[in-house]
């Protein structure tokens, strides 16, 4: 078995069940060390279908029911928290924010994350759109929208963190 870090990276889900069956099924499919969520899941019972797999979470701004959220991801063994969440798959560091208002501000803050060099990764959501770029030694990411809302496609991204490659595959 392959010792490299595959991770799936999604966002903005935004309660669209089918969507999650079909990323979820998709990720089960793959050699994948866990799930990265940089937030608008929304309600708890998006959430519960992530049951079972490792989801590193934080919190959007369409997250009305957070306390609820909290208690599912709680029961689930889901880690969901506010922005910015910290990870660590060994042996790297992740920074995952959901926004900080407009996109521009959004990107500095990715960026600033990147450029202090603590980061393998930084994960961004919220803008619905697809960015991926190397800043100094990390990758910055925005994965899209798995809901498909605004831009008119449903994405996520499988990054291979040994390599920084970051894949972005459309349902």
């Amino acid at each position: 078995m392959s010792n490299v870090k595959r991770i799936a990276v999604v966002s903005d889900s935004h309660d669209n069940l089918e969507a999650i069956s079909l990323f979820i099924e998709h990720v089960k499919k793959e050699n994948i060390e866990a799930i990265i969520h940089a937030g608008d899941i929304v309600s708890p019972f998006a959430l519960r279908m992530f049951k079972g797999l490792k989801l590193y979470a934080v919190f959007g701004n369409n997250d009305g029911e957070k306390l609820l959220l909290k208690k599912a991801a709680d029961e689930l063994g889901i880690t969901l928290e506010e922005q910015p969440l910290f990870v660590t798959i060994e042996p790297y560091s992740i920074a995952v924010i959901h926004g900080v208002g407009s996109l521009e501000k959004t990107q500095k803050f990715a960026k600033a994350l990147a450029k202090s060099g603590d980061f393998r990764l930084v994960v961004y959501g919220h803008t619905h759109q697809i960015d991926v770029q190397q800043v100094g030694e990390a990758l910055v990411l925005n994965p899209g929208t798995l809901s498909g809302y605004l831009a008119g496609k449903r994405t996520y991204a499988i990054v291979n963190l040994d390599t920084l490659q970051a894949d972005i595959v459309e349902l």
